[in-house]
């Protein structure tokens, strides 16, 4: 004899507007019972509509059967929109939105399209970076020929930073000391403000400072008051960070500082390059791989903002929809960067060596890195959460109908001669 086929117990979501319309029915339900139990322990008549209703309400109901019954009710007894606020208390709504934190959402088919296209758009940038690069330049170089950027550069000139004597000169002059690093703001400052240039360099394995506070041909540097050494200093980044050499990475000229030749070799053909501004720069190694890691975020931020709008009216995101929005950027900024690491390798293997670098696609990178660690602390809170499961729910609902108060309030209700629905309810009745 075959065994009975088993029936899933459907389980709706919080989400689900017949979940909660069916949720508003039976707390009208409960409100009713405790109006019947109040009444006879008052000593009080009894609602007899109420009474019949409830004693007589259809038991072992389909889910389905259960929505069509209560939505027959809501019409027949017009009850308006069913609203979750307006059901649960302060504990329970808390408890829904611990749930919901809980829950990782799955991605849709549009989810899916839409991190393609970003991640597509972003590996694309990174595959054809030299000619975009070229783009940006040539951009660059319109703006630093308008009058303003011209007027920076004029103001700015003459300053410690560009100091360009022995150990110091050259046309990658800029990644030999802290003067026009970005990421060593108070040094370059101090130079400025003090009209002291200030540099290290190394011989047969000793480190040397260089301190001038005068050029090459004995010309004095100026001392400047904070404000002006501010302004002067900023206006002379912007007008070097418009030419093909830029600026180099925050931070990058500290390899000039290190003892071990070959990184500091590394950093300065790097950042020169082959020829003028085909090197590692600010540009080349932010501004223009930004340009498509940016393409990729707007893409995935508008396509789920929109989406939490369409279906709550809000662009604001839940947290969970929040958690696979950082799912999403992660996949779309992975097919970037592996790309980036590809074409990186074999720049390198066909000959371009240390300059291959100019490839690496540092912000994606950065960003992936980032990512990657907010979607393992997601997981390990949605873990760590502690919310119910719909089992446990299960079983302390069950728990509380089976208590003496809930069988004294079914007596109440049942007629002579008939059974009530509450007595004959028990935890391992199978729910379907």
């Amino acid at each position: 004899m075959n065994a009975p086929e088993e029936r899933a117990v459907p389980q709706p979501s919080p989400d689900d507007d017949t979940y909660v319309e069916n949720l508003d029915a039976l707390t009208r339900d409960l409100d009713d019972i405790e109006a019947l139990a109040a009444a006879a322990l008052d000593g009080q008549s009894l609602d007899q509509a109420a009474a019949y209703r409830i004693s007589h309400a259809p038991t072992r109901l389909t889910y389905d059967e259960l929505t069509q019954h209560n939505q027959q009710r809501r019409e027949a007894e017009a009850w308006g929109d069913a609203e979750l606020a307006d059901i649960l208390d302060l504990t329970a709504l808390r408890q829904l939105d611990e749930w919901r934190t809980a829950q990782r959402i799955r991605w849709e088919r549009s989810d899916l399209v839409v991190v393609g296209v970003a991640g597509l758009l972003g590996a694309l940038a990174n595959l054809y970076d030299t000619q975009l690069d070229s783009k940006v330049l040539e951009g660059l170089a319109w703006l630093k020929k308008t009058d303003l950027i011209t007027r920076w550069e004029q103001d700015a000139k003459g300053m410690p930073i560009d100091y360009m004597g022995s150990k110091f000169g050259g046309p990658g002059h800029r990644g030999l000391s802290a003067g026009h690093d970005i990421g060593r703001f108070f040094n370059a400052l101090n130079q400025v403000r003090t009209g002291t240039f200030e540099g290290t360099y190394w011989e047969y394995g000793e480190r040397f400072a260089r301190v001038s506070t005068t050029t090459p041909f004995g010309t004095p540097y100026s001392e400047v008051e904070w404000p002006l050494a501010l302004a002067q200093l900023l206006k002379h980044w912007v007008a070097d960070f418009v030419t093909p050499m830029s600026l180099p990475l925050p931070g990058w000229t500290l390899l000039r500082d290190m003892p071990a030749r070959e990184l500091r070799a590394f950093g300065q053909e790097a950042y020169a390059g082959d020829h003028g501004g085909s090197g590692l720069n600010l540009r080349s190694g932010l501004l223009t791989p930004g340009l498509g890691m940016v393409a990729t975020e707007v893409i995935i931020r508008t396509h789920t903002h929109l989406a939490a709008y369409r279906e709550t009216g809000s662009p604001r995101l839940p947290t969970a929809t929040s958690a696979k929005r950082t799912e999403m950027l992660l996949a779309g900024h992975t097919a970037a960067g592996a790309v980036s690491l590809s074409k990186t390798a074999a720049a390198a293997v066909a000959g371009e060596t240390v300059v291959a670098v100019r490839h690496l696609n540092v912000p994606v990178l950065m960003r992936i890195g980032m990512l990657a660690l907010k979607v393992r602390s997601d997981a390990v809170t949605r873990a760590a959460s502690g919310v119910s499961s719909w089992s446990q729910l299960l079983q302390d609902e069950a728990t509380t109908w089976t208590l003496p108060e809930a069988i004294a309030i079914a007596e109440l209700l049942e007629e002579p001669g008939t059974t009530s629905p509450m007595t004959q309810f028990s935890p391992e009745t199978d729910l379907e």
